[in-house]
């Protein structure tokens, strides 16, 4: 048991992403050996087809081994599948018709690139500030909640891994009022928010969005919450999930969301 926590990881990878490090029964075995509860699987879908692993991902390759997954594993954990959407708004229309087509546990939308540019490249900040370049990005994500495809916004601030390194050190005191606009819309759509705790291991210094902006989300009145690593290797399943939580329940974020056929139930995440 990790703390007296009800741990969950829903952001994990395998070889079915193109940057995975480790086979879903692998990373099963690591959840299991340290007391995870639930474990939902985020593989990489991407539709930009100027994207070099755009069409890398096999959806019937990773349905067949979550069965396996579940054959092996599912006295023991919970295990869902789940996918990380590369979202990008030109291709609403791709990504609701894939979703149509193919069956998931939920959706996890998550922003890397805006108007077709790697976050915080020199071809993206080229010729803005460091402001607009933050401001860029969380439009992004609000586009991403309004289309109404998704059921988690994954990594919020996730800009900051390329963004300390060409910016310094991050200043959230800038954008609340975004932020803020962007929380009330994800509170209308049921939109949950992910606490990412890759920030912590990513030389960023916090969890992805920061704890100020998990306090604001609260004060706005959210209660719909994840957690997740981002693990790509087994070695980073559920990392720093008890700062997460302590986060989360410092903040009255009492339950967290886990996810069965794109329908959301809320668990205490002390257990009794």
């Amino acid at each position: 048991m990790i703390g007296p926590y009800f741990a969950i990881d829903y952001q994990v990878h395998s070889y079915c992403s193109h940057d995975g490090k480790a086979s879903i029964r692998e990373q099963c075995l690591r959840a299991i050996a340290i007391g995870l509860d639930e474990i939902g699987f985020t593989e990489h879908k991407d539709f930009d087809p100027a994207d070099p692993v755009v069409d890398q991902f096999d959806y019937r390759r990773y349905a067949d081994e979550i069965d396996e997954a579940i054959g092996e594993f599912g006295s023991r954990l919970k295990i869902r599948m789940g996918v990380e959407v590369d979202y990008q708004q030109w291709f609403d229309h791709e990504i609701a018709a894939y979703l149509d087509d193919h069956a998931f546990d939920f959706v996890l939308g998550s922003v890397h690139y805006v108007d077709r540019k790697m976050l915080m490249t020199p071809e993206y900040i080229a010729g803005g500030t460091k402001e607009e370049a933050y401001r860029r990005y969380f439009r992004a994500v609000r586009e991403s909640v309004e289309v109404s495809l998704i059921d988690v916004v994954g990594h919020l601030e996730y800009v900051n891994r390329r963004g300390v390194p060409a910016f310094g050190p991050y200043d959230w005191t800038p954008y609340p009022g975004q932020l803020a606009e962007l929380f009330d819309l994800m509170i209308e759509y049921n939109v949950a928010l992910e606490i990412n705790t890759a920030g912590l291991r990513q030389g960023v210094g916090h969890t992805y969005p920061c704890e100020a902006h998990v306090a604001l989300y609260a004060e706005r009145g959210g209660r719909l919450l994840t957690i997740g690593s981002d693990s790509h290797q087994p070695a980073d399943l559920a990392a720093s999930y008890e700062v997460a939580a302590g986060i989360a329940l410092k903040h009255g974020l009492t339950h967290v969301c886990t996810f069965h056929e794109r329908s959301r139930k809320l668990v205490p995440l002390l257990k009794a």
